[in-house]
Formats: structure tokens, C-alpha cells, sequence
């Protein structure tokens, strides 16, 4: 069993794909499939099953020992990492998970200091739901993960707090209103963000005791908005989730004001790379802790 083998099975359950693990790695498709198959007769036991309508099916046992073997990676670049430092050198790779505002609002920033004090570190980007982020953190398969809720709970970095808005069509019966009660808003029909904040919608509409007439449930931000635009219902998002221009819509204060939280998690801080932990303390550095005090 050797690191290579490891990296590939790894970037094959991570990519879904053989042929993408293989242009990820610089690798040719035929070294891929003999080192699955090294570690396969190494074990005795199938990792990976081919399945032609499903693709690429990690089996039992390969999920068993997928974990400890990210484990093993990541602390293999622990080591290079440390030891690229000892010598006044800098490499590595940051794996970070992103939701869509994230990634437009906080994201840049951080990546542009970064990239100037660190040039020789690599940051790959993979962008999700909240929940994805969530499911990539446990499964290791980034290294910090952008999180939000409702609360900056102690298993979140915090960094920024983002507003809910309503976001409804010009002329609506709520537009003289200077903001509007969430009671207010379910009256109306209702189209559900489905990107990521979700549950907290839902969590606030709870709190009050109501629940929103959904009308349609969309992922897409831009497709919300033009909906919202063509007076097919209205919305309540994150107003970090908004374009920095918003014709033709009206964007409204919620009543009571409700707030999103929104940070870093790296559940393995203790065992991260010099370069993860130099992200983070620069990422807390941008966004100074007084912006999530209530």
C-alpha cells in the first residue's frame, strides 16, 4: 500500500470518475485503474465497483477505510508542509468549501491577501449548499468549509453577521411598508431559496409560529430574483446572497431584524497544515470578531 495509491483512491471517490481522478492527478486512466487495482488485490476485497448505469460505486468497505485514509494523507502534508517551513520554503494545498454568497462576498478577499503572502500555496475551491460543505468537512474532503446559522453556535469561526431581507416585485401591497413582519409574509406566495438557507428560513418562520405559502422552491439565486421580478411571489434571503443592484424588486427589512452568522469550521484544526491554520487566522483577521456581536 503506498501514498500513491491512497492519493488515487481517494481523488477517484472524490471526482466520481476514473478519467477525472486521472487529468486531476496528471496521471494517464490506465496508471488509475492499476493503482485501484494494487490496493484491490493488496486487500482482497472490491473498493470501487463499476456499475454501468450508476458509474463509480464505492463499496462497504471502501467507505470503511476511505476516512483513515484521508487521515493518512492529511498528515502526510502535515509533514511535507512543516517540513517545506523548517526550511524557510512554502507549499502545499488548501481545500476550501463555499456556498455561493460566500464565496462572492467573503471568499475573494481572503483568497487575494492570502495569495500575496503565500504565492506558492494552492487553494481549490469547491462550491455547495450549506449541507454539502457540511458532508465534505466530515467525509475530510476539504480541509475548512464556510459555514451560517443562526446562532455563532462553538463549532464556527465566526466572521461576519448577514441580515435576512424580503425581497418582493415593485408595486407589491407590503411596498409602503418601511419593513415587514415575518407574519406578514405569509400571505403571499412564496418562493423558497433552496441553495443552502433553507432550514433557517424555516427555523425563523417556526419561531413565529407560521409557515410560508411555498409556491416554488429554486436553487438558483439570479432565476429567484427574475421570479421575483415577474411578480410570481415573494422571498426572504440572506442579503449577503444579493447582487450589489436590485432593479425592478424591492428589497425590505424583516421585523424583528433576523440574523444569519456566517464563519469557518475545520473540525481537525489541531491536526490542519501550517498553511489551513495561516488561512483561518487570516480569515479572522479580515472580519473582526465586534461585526457578529448582536
Amino acid at each position: 500500500m503506498t501514498w500513491t495509491q491512497l492519493t488515487v483512491f481517494s481523488k477517484v471517490v472524490e471526482m466520481g470518475s476514473f478519467t477525472r481522478a486521472a487529468e486531476a492527478l496528471h496521471m494517464s486512466q490506465s496508471a488509475v485503474s492499476h493503482a485501484i487495482a494494487g490496493l484491490e488485490t493488496e486487500f482482497g476485497v472490491l473498493l470501487l465497483i463499476r456499475d454501468r448505469r450508476q458509474g463509480i460505486v464505492v463499496s462497504d468497505f471502501g467507505r470503511r477505510v476511505l476516512e483513515p485514509m484521508r487521515v493518512i494523507l492529511n498528515r502526510v502534508a502535515q509533514i511535507e508542509q512543516e517540513a517545506a517551513a523548517a526550511q524557510g520554503l512554502e507549499a502545499g494545498t488548501i481545500r476550501v468549501g463555499s456556498f455561493p454568497s460566500a464565496s462572492a462576498r467573503l471568499l475573494p478577499k481572503i483568497v487575494s491577501v492570502f495569495e500575496k503572502q503565500h504565492p506558492h500555496i494552492t487553494i481549490v475551491l469547491f462550491e455547495g449548499t450549506d449541507q454539502e460543505v457540511i458532508e465534505w468537512l466530515q467525509d475530510r474532503i476539504i480541509d475548512v468549509g464556510f459555514a451560517a446559522q443562526s446562532t455563532p453556535g462553538p463549532d464556527m469561526i465566526p466572521l461576519t453577521k448577514d441580515k435576512m431581507v424580503a425581497v418582493l416585485p415593485k408595486g407589491h401591497v407590503l411596498e409602503e411598508n418601511d419593513g415587514v413582519s415575518i407574519g406578514s409574509l405569509v400571505d403571499h406566495p412564496f418562493i423558497m431559496s433552496t441553495g443552502g438557507c433553507e432550514p433557517l428560513i424555516e427555523e425563523w418562520f417556526g419561531r413565529s409560529q407560521c409557515s410560508p405559502s411555498i409556491k416554488f422552491a429554486v436553487r438558483d439565486m439570479d432565476t429567484i430574483l427574475n421570479m421575483v421580478r415577474e411578480g410570481l411571489g415573494i422571498t426572504m434571503v440572506p442579503e449577503l446572497s444579493l447582487p450589489d443592484t436590485t432593479p425592478h424588486i424591492l428589497v425590505k427589512n424583516v421585523q424583528p431584524t433576523m440574523w444569519r452568522y456566517v464563519g469557518l469550521r475545520c473540525p481537525f484544526i489541531n491536526e490542519a497544515t501550517p498553511a489551513v491554520r495561516s488561512f483561518v487566522a487570516l480569515a479572522q483577521s479580515l472580519f473582526h470578531a465586534e461585526q457578529v456581536v448582536s
